[in-house]
């Protein structure tokens, strides 16, 4: 029989299942995580963790949805500001969900944890989301071009991606100048050119 919590201690079992979900992961990698060890940490059973997921791919979808939302809430703030998004803020918005975001789980999974995570929970049409989302954004971008290659700018963020997955195999000191010329890649893509 499930046990029963109040609406609060719910909310705050969420955020703790994921949080812990987060670091788990960062110290010992998506295939190394574990339930049991999850549900031990967060002071559940195991059972109990299954009243909250159907498994551990719908508890890291979830949180991947969590950390697309919180770029999102970001992306807005900007845009509360400044009633457009430049190519500057751009930059420093990305530049910090990609290399500073601790809440960010894509930066801790593999292309290979990924792939699996998204064929468990049968979800086979992740381009198309990001594709839908940067679609959604570009009004709100500060000249935009008007013929956006979705294609290209989806390529550039799976090399930032792929930077941040290899990052063992980089110089060290030079993985964030690295990750920002991809991201101004990406702004060639979206934003018109200044004229000079």
């Amino acid at each position: 029989m499930p046990k029963i919590f109040s609406e609060t201690r719910k909310q705050y079992l969420y955020k703790i299942i994921k949080q812990n979900c987060i670091d788990l992961i960062r110290e010992k990698g998506y295939r190394q995580l574990n339930i049991r060890e999850l549900a031990k940490m967060t002071g559940i059973s195991t059972g109990t963790f299954y009243n909250f997921y159907n498994s551990k791919e719908d508890l890291i979808l979830s949180i991947m949805e969590d950390s697309q939302h919180n770029l999102q809430n970001r992306f807005f703030k900007i845009l509360e500001c400044n009633g457009k998004i430049t190519k500057s803020e751009f930059i420093d918005l990305y530049s910090f969900f990609f290399l500073k975001d601790e809440s960010n789980i894509f930066r801790y999974l593999s292309r290979d944890d990924l792939t699996t995570i998204l064929l468990r929970a049968d979800r086979s049409q992740p381009f198309e989301n990001i594709r839908t989302s940067m679609k959604k954004n570009i009004m709100y971008i500060d000249k935009p071009k008007k013929n956006i290659n979705f294609n290209a700018v989806i390529n550039f963020i799976q090399l930032v991606n792929l930077c941040l997955q290899n990052s063992d195999l980089l110089v060290k000191e030079e993985i964030e100048s690295t990750v920002k010329k991809l991201l101004e890649n990406i702004t060639e893509q979206i934003f018109e050119e200044e004229c000079k």
